[in-house]
């Protein structure tokens, strides 16, 4: 079977799983729900044991972050050579793997449960009550440690997530040119709004300039691609008519009003999500031979497992379901 037979072939697998899933307008019947019992019924009927109410988030948040590893397992288990992009992007689970070992380095204690299981597919591996330092020296992220010996573990984790976007960019960039084109457009607009949304963080929160803060965003964005991001430093914070007209202003357009006096990082992280997931939706329904949908199909089953999460924590809250909806980011 050729490369485009095998791809089509995939795909049509996939279009029935993602009929199913929770993103877009079947999101909201999620948010309609009461209880953390309802959504655990919906998502895994007959599945659901006697398990205390605060037991049972956790646990609910665990099946739908194995669910997600589990249905991108299954497509390169289908794909036979694992394609290294999509390979890369199930991975980003052993990024958190790797944060939570690095934490657990500095703090001396590890958090079994937060650590994913990729099964063949994992670089590393870790079993109950092993020496972090000593897993991660043995695997393909060893150069974090000297950095967690010497680095504050915030700058650790921040190298992490910069070290998964230089790979993620370099791998789509290197695909064939009927690949790439959608593909690289999609990652870029990613590691874009990462930067932006990164960028906000940084001066509204950590209060830092943009010397100090260029050094943390993701590499590969130069010239004109990193003006709008430098401008996120120099505009007063409550000067409303120039963030409206900054480059990235739409993401901030809920938030102008008369009582406006800064620019919030995580209602535009919101805003940037919505971005995303249109843009993940419209590749997964276009160039049918190509790898371009199945990378969408892997970004949008990491955002389902997001959303999920967070519905979760919403259900806790029992929060109606407008507010749910804003808090999700799924307008």
């Amino acid at each position: 079977m050729s490369r485009a037979a095998r791809y089509g072939f995939i795909l049509a697998k996939v279009y029935g799983i993602m009929a199913r899933s929770y993103v877009g307008k079947n999101y909201r019947d999620i948010l309609r729900l009461k209880k953390l019992t309802e959504l655990y019924d919906l998502l895994y009927p007959g599945e659901r044991t006697e398990t205390p109410e605060k037991g049972l988030s956790a646990e609910l948040e665990q099946r739908i972050i194995r669910s997600s590893i589990r249905s991108m397992s299954y497509v390169l288990d289908i794909l036979g050579p694992p394609v290294p992009i999509l390979l890369h992007i199930l991975r980003k689970y052993e990024y958190q793997n790797v944060k939570t070992l690095a934490r657990g380095m500095a703090s001396g204690h590890v958090e079994a449960s937060h650590l994913w299981d990729l099964g063949s597919y994992a670089g590393i591996r870790c079993a109950a009550g092993q020496d972090p330092e000593k897993v991660l020296a043995a695997s393909m992220y060893s150069w974090v440690v000297p950095l967690v010996k010497s680095t504050p573990i915030a700058k650790v984790e921040n190298a992490l997530d910069r070290e998964y976007y230089r790979i993620l960019q370099h791998l789509a960039a290197d695909l064939p040119g009927a690949d790439r084109v959608g593909v690289l457009r999609m990652i870029m607009l990613q590691i874009t709004l990462a930067n932006v949304i990164w960028a906000l963080r940084l001066r509204f929160f950590f209060r830092m300039d943009w010397e100090r803060a260029r050094g943390l965003l993701i590499p590969g964005m130069h010239g004109t691609r990193l003006e709008p991001i430098a401008r996120i430093f120099e505009i007063a914070p409550d000067a409303a008519e120039e963030w409206k007209s900054w480059k990235f202003g739409w993401l901030l357009e809920d938030q102008f009003g008369d009582s406006f006096h800064a620019p919030d990082p995580m209602r535009a992280e919101l805003k940037s999500r919505q971005a995303l997931f249109t843009k993940a939706r419209q590749l997964f329904h276009q160039n049918p031979f190509t790898l371009g949908p199945l990378v969408a199909y892997f970004t949008l089953k990491e955002q389902e497992a997001s959303l999920l999460t967070t519905a979760v924590e919403v259900l806790q809250l029992s929060l109606p379901e407008q507010e749910a909806l804003a808090i999700a980011g799924a307008h």
